[in-house]
C-alpha cells in the first residue's frame, strides 16, 4: 500500500518559478531600503553523533531520530542564514535560509520568507499581518531564532511534524488586546490564516509517524528518496486542488510569564483529486492544538501541550484516513549560561484500513539536554533521546514493528549577527 499512496514527484516548474519569485522580491525589496536597519545572522551547527536507530526518514529509512546509526559520527546539524531588513518605518522583510546536508533536491533551502506589517498600537490594541512562508502559531517550544528550541536539540514529537510538513504560504493576521498597558494582569490574542500549497502535509505521517527531529523541510522541498519506499520523496507543498486552507487560533498571556495557546487548522484539501503532473493524491489534513507554557522568574520552564487530528485521503472513491495525536511535557532549569532540559513525548497514529496499508504507529519518547552557551559566538549542547515504537509500516518493509532507538548528539555551534558583539 505504500507504494500506492506515493508516485515519485515531477519537479513543476510553476513551484521553481514561485520560490524564485519569492527570493527575488525580497532581494529587491532589502535594496530598496538600504537606508533602513538591517539585521542579520550566520551560524553554523556541527554533531558528533551515536546512534542505534534504523535509517532516517530522509535516508529512505523508518527511523524515529534524526540521525541513524550509518550516520553515526560528525555530521552538519545545520548552516544557517537569516536576513531582515526593516522597511520604512511598519514594515519587514524576513528572509530564513538553511542546509541539512541531507540529499533535498537543492544543497540550500528556504525555511521562512515573508513580509510583515506590524502598524504601532492603538488604544490598548495592537495588529500584525503576515505574507509569505512561515510557520503557524502553533509551537510553545520552538521560540528561538530559525524555529528552533532553545531547550535542547531535537524537538518534540509534535514540533517534528511540524518541521516535516507544516507551512502556511500565505496570509496571517493578528490582533492582540494588550491588558497589561492598561493595569491588568493579561493580554489576549486572536490568528486567523488562510494558505496554499498544502496538499501533500499528512503524507509523511502516514507513511513515516512521528519521529523526533529538528530538520525543516525548505519550502517546496521534498521528505525522503525520490523512487525509494516509505516516502517516495514526498513533497509537503504542492497546490493542486485550488482550495484554501484555514487557521485559527487564540492566545492568552498572564504577566508575560503564563501563555496559554489553542488552534486549529484545516487545510481543506479535496482528498479525491490526484495531480496529473506528479501523481500525488491530496491529503486532507486538519488538527486541534492547545498548549500550556509557565517560566519562573528563578529560570524554571515548564512546557505542556497536546495535538489531535486526521489526514485523509479519497482516491478512485476509496477512502482512507489516519487519525493522530500527540503529547509532550517538558520541564527546564536555567542557571546563567546554563540551561538543563528533560522531555516526555507520547505519540500514536490510527488507521481505518488495516487490509488495505495500515500505517497504524504508536510510541514514546525520553529526551534529556545540557546547553551552555560560553559566548555570544558559541554554545555547546548534549543531547541523549531515547525512543520506544511499533510500526506497521516497519513490518510492512519487512523489519520488527518494534523498536528501541537511542541517539547522542554533541553539538557545537559559532554564530555571527548584526547583534552578536
Amino acid at each position: 500500500m505504500l507504494s500506492q499512496l506515493h508516485r515519485i514527484p515531477t519537479r513543476h516548474r510553476t513551484t521553481a518559478v514561485n520560490l524564485a519569485l519569492l527570493v527575488l522580491g525580497l532581494a529587491l525589496l532589502a535594496l530598496s531600503a538600504a537606508s533602513e536597519a538591517t539585521e542579520w545572522d550566520l551560524s553554523l551547527d556541527a554533531r558528533l553523533v551515536s546512534s542505534d536507530a534504523n535509517r532516517s526518514f530522509m535516508d529512505g529509512g523508518l527511523g524515529t531520530v534524526r540521525f541513524g546509526s550509518n550516520e553515526s559520527g560528525l555530521q552538519l546539524g545545520r548552516a544557517r542564514f537569516a536576513l531582515t531588513q526593516h522597511l520604512w518605518e511598519l514594515w519587514s522583510a524576513h528572509l530564513d535560509v538553511s542546509s541539512w546536508d541531507d540529499k533535498d533536491r537543492s544543497a540550500v533551502g528556504v525555511t521562512e520568507a515573508y513580509l510583515q506589517f506590524r502598524p504601532y498600537p492603538r488604544a490598548g490594541y495592537r495588529f500584525r499581518l503576515k505574507a509569505g512562508a512561515f510557520y503557524p502559531p502553533v509551537s510553545l517550544e520552538n521560540r528561538a531564532a530559525g524555529w528552533e528550541s532553545p531547550y535542547g536539540l531535537s524537538y518534540s514529537a509534535i514540533d517534528s511534524w511540524l518541521a516535516v510538513e507544516v507551512r502556511t504560504l500565505g496570509l496571517e493576521a493578528q490582533l492582540d488586546w494588550l491588558g497589561t498597558r492598561g493595569g491588568h494582569h493579561f493580554d489576549l490574542g486572536l490568528t486567523g490564516g488562510v494558505f496554499g500549497w498544502n496538499e501533500g502535509a499528512g503524507a509523511v505521517l502516514a507513511a513515516d509517524g512521528f519521529t523526533l527531529t529538528d530538520r525543516q523541510t525548505p519550502v517546496f522541498g521534498r521528505v525522503g528518496k525520490p523512487g525509494v519506499a516509505p516516502l517516495y520523496g514526498a513533497q509537503p507543498f504542492q497546490e493542486f486542488d485550488h482550495r484554501a486552507g484555514v487557521y485559527a487560533g487564540a492566545e492568552a498571556r498572564y504577566l508575560d510569564r503564563v501563555v496559554l495557546r489553542v488552534l486549529r487548522y484545516d487545510n481543506r484539501a479535496d482528498p479525491t483529486q490526484i495531480d496529473n503532473v506528479s501523481g500525488a493524491i491530496a491529503w486532507n489534513t486538519r488538527f486541534t492544538s492547545a498548549g500550556l507554557r509557565i517560566e519562573a522568574e528563578n529560570g524554571w520552564t515548564a512546557i505542556a501541550q497536546w495535538l489531535d487530528g486526521e489526514t485523509t485521503i479519497a482516491p478512485q472513491g476509496m477512502q482512507l484516513s489516519w487519525p493522530f495525536r500527540a503529547q509532550f511535557a517538558l520541564l527546564s532549569r536555567r542557571i546563567g549560561r546554563h540551561t538543563f532540559s528533560a522531555r516526555y513525548d507520547r505519540f500514536q497514529v490510527d488507521s481505518n484500513n488495516v487490509e488495505q496499508g495500515g500505517g497504524w504507529q504508536s510510541g514514546h519518547a525520553w529526551s534529556a539536554a545540557y546547553l551552555f552557551t560560553a559566548s555570544a559566538h558559541w554554545r555547546f549542547a548534549l543531547e541523549w533521546v531515547r525512543v520506544v515504537s511499533n510500526s506497521y509500516n516497519r513490518a510492512e518493509l519487512g523489519g520488527p514493528p518494534l523498536a528501541t532507538e537511542t541517539q547522542l548528539q554533541l553539538g557545537m555551534r559559532y554564530a555571527l549577527g548584526s547583534a552578536i558583539r
